[in-house]
């Protein structure tokens, strides 16, 4: 079989799985993945390249009348489906979504930004998900979910397949789980919402989505034909997508957090479990033990579970960390911490104790062994007692015994590296102050336990710490991080060249640390 013929039959059945897919669906998809000349891949991307996706903005597109106009689009109805709001959201119910209660439940208090994600209260309570079809304005419903997880790009979403004047999908992206693009299968357009874009994705992220969907499609085709076939849907919760320990707390965790405190765990009976779970789900929320739990290991058995099990999925996160929520997991942590590391804190009579953040393996201050020798022996003049934890992963280990060696006798060094995250969680909260990179490992001191400290970085991830930025909207009641300079920090190309900037190792002096720091520990007895 040729390449063209492989990209007619690939159309084809493109076609049948986006409208109503029927057993000659199975057949071109066994026609398809016999030909052993040619992968899947290359199938998928070669029918890309033939007709491409056009990828735009919500405020791209709103420009191209002539587009519009030619495709009978209606850019209200279109927009329609990034608007996330309860009114909203209750309107297109008919009414029949009540939000009194999660109005009351989740106030907009001065500063704090917006909930974001009401579509989950909606679909948790009702079971469905609803859109604007964007041709003709009507409210539409649908119970049909597709999980994509791209691992390796940080990307999870969610299709929702919806039978409108024409077939088309909502697609819920992004950290926070967000209703990010509308997805016209029919003339290969994708319109992504500005939010979604304003979260660093892009319009690569879409489109490699959309072409792992139809590779889903593909291998999976015979449970997929039957899912669709089969309108009975099993409600279901995905948990432990987040890879990244910050996005785990503020967003996977947060929202689990919001679905206990409304009681809609109530409608959930069955929760898929990805391998990059922190912390086991029952161990967070007693709520779900009884729950219905499917682990899987990889992006293509996650989607296999959800057709095999006629599972209707949501990702429930939220977009912020909310105090009660933070309270919460360090009651958690103090559970299930280990006595080894709660005998060390219950002993500990450091004053003050800092906690200090250690990296290695990117984004690493190169001077930290000796900077925070130097740092502690002079917190020493001042705190006769001073004591410092250190936290970081496997590979700070020997940083760490360098440090802990130097200032033997000295200084008590309690060393953190690579314990879990419970653990982690109960000395933070036991801390004083901190000296952090930023990252992922600054929520736990910022969002959970919420202690004053100095921050660095190379600049790309300083630029998230100003007003205004990335880290002022996880939780509106916290000590801001003080930042070191700009002009204080050198970052080191000739040594970082296999990494991006946003990743770059730094060079800095240490009294741009200790000078910040002085002034925000307690006046010396």
């Amino acid at each position: 079989m040729s390449l063209n013929e492989c990209i007619m039959l690939f159309e084809a059945f493109k076609n049948s799985m986006d409208s109503l897919p029927e057993c000659n669906s199975i057949d071109l998809a066994k026609e398809l993945l016999s030909e052993e000349s040619i992968d899947v891949h290359q199938i998928i991307n070669e029918y890309f390249k033939k007709y491409p996706l056009t990828i735009k903005s919500s405020d791209e597109i709103q420009n191209d009348e002539n587009l519009m106009q030619s495709l009978g689009l209606n850019m209200d109805y279109l927009k329609s489906n990034f608007i996330d709001e309860w009114a909203h959201e209750q309107a297109m119910s008919n009414s029949s979504f009540s939000i009194e209660r999660y109005q009351y439940m989740f106030p907009q208090k001065q500063g704090s930004p917006p909930l974001y994600n009401t579509y989950i209260y909606a679909a948790l309570e009702q079971g469905v998900v609803r859109a604007v079809c964007p041709y003709s304005g009507e409210v539409l419903e649908t119970s049909t979910s597709f999980p994509i997880f791209l691992e390796e790009k940080w990307a999870h979403i969610v299709f929702y397949q919806i039978k409108g004047r024409e077939p088309f999908y909502i697609g819920t992206a992004g950290y926070p789980s967000l209703k990010s693009f509308v997805y016209l299968p029919k003339h290969n357009l994708v319109i992504g919402s500005p939010a979604f874009f304003h979260l660093g994705y892009t319009k690569e992220h879409l489109f490699f989505a959309i072409a792992e969907l139809y590779r889903k499609f593909l291998i999976f085709t015979e449970k997929t034909v039957n899912y669709l076939q089969n309108s009975i849907r099993n409600l279901a919760l995905i948990y432990g997508l987040q890879t990244n320990l910050g996005h785990f707390l503020t967003n996977e965790y947060s929202g689990y957090y919001r679905i206990t405190t409304t009681g809609l765990y109530r409608k959930v009976k069955n929760i898929i479990t990805y391998k990059n779970k922190k912390v086991p789900l029952e161990q967070l929320f007693t709520e779900f033990k009884k729950d219905t739990f499917y682990n899987c290991d990889n992006e293509d058995q996650l989607f296999e579970i959800c057709m095999t099990n006629g599972l209707f999925v949501l990702y429930p996160c939220a977009a912020h960390l909310s105090a009660e929520a933070a309270f919460h997991i360090q009651q958690i942590a103090n559970t299930y911490g280990s006595d080894s590391q709660k005998r060390l804190i219950a002993h500990c009579v450091a004053d003050p104790l800092i906690f200090i953040n250690l990296r290695k393996h990117n984004k690493a201050w190169q001077e930290q062994v000796d900077g925070i020798i130097n740092l502690a022996r002079a917190l020493k003049q001042t705190y006769p007692n001073v004591g410092i934890f250190l936290d970081g992963l496997s590979d700070c280990q020997e940083d760490a015994e360098l440090i802990s060696h130097s200032l033997d006798g000295d200084i008590v060094v309690y060393i953190g590296v690579d314990i879990s995250l419970m653990d982690t969680i109960c000395w933070a909260s036991r801390t004083d102050a901190y000296l952090c990179v930023i990252g992922s490992g600054l929520v736990l001191l910022t969002c959970i336990a919420n202690k004053p400290g100095i921050v660095h970085s190379e600049y790309v991830h300083m630029g998230q710490v100003r007003p205004g930025g990335y880290w002022s909207g996880l939780r509106n009641d916290i000590f801001a991080p003080i930042l070191v300079s700009w002009d204080e920090i050198i970052v080191l190309p000739e040594k970082s060249r296999h990494l991006p900037a946003i990743y770059a190792n730094y060079s800095m002096d240490w009294h741009s640390l200790y000078n910040r720091l002085i002034k925000i520990l307690y006046p010396p007895s």
